[in-house]
């Protein structure tokens, strides 16, 4: 669920980029029990990450951002809703069970 404190943070931060009009929708990235590494295709969207219960030592890193999850991620309350823009790289610890990692996608009009 999102919440609308995300919401509203994701468009203060299109806004401060300059992005006024967009088309915004739920990306979801399915995870295969025994993945490691995932790869998207590069868009030209923002993409604002929304799943908060990622395992220590997850990293995703875009052509803009990296995130590592670190046992102070727990606590970093909104600040968790990352940018990221084009082709993610996606890594995961082994048994991380996770089933799915969702982002909201914004693509400029």
């Amino acid at each position: 669920m999102i919440s609308l404190e995300a919401m509203r943070y994701i468009e203060r931060l299109l806004l401060a980029r300059g992005v006024e009009q967009y088309y915004m929708d739920v990306l979801q990235i399915p995870v295969a029990p025994a993945s490691r590494q995932i790869y998207t295709a590069a868009n030209r969207g923002h993409l604002y990450l929304l799943t908060h219960e990622l395992p220590e030592h997850t990293s995703i890193s875009s052509e803009t951002s990296a995130l590592n999850i670190d046992g102070s991620w727990q606590t970093k309350g909104i600040t968790k809703v990352q940018e990221f823009t084009g082709q993610l790289a996606i890594s995961l610890p082994e048994n991380h069970g996770i089933n799915q990692i969702e982002f909201i996608r914004a693509i400029p009009n």
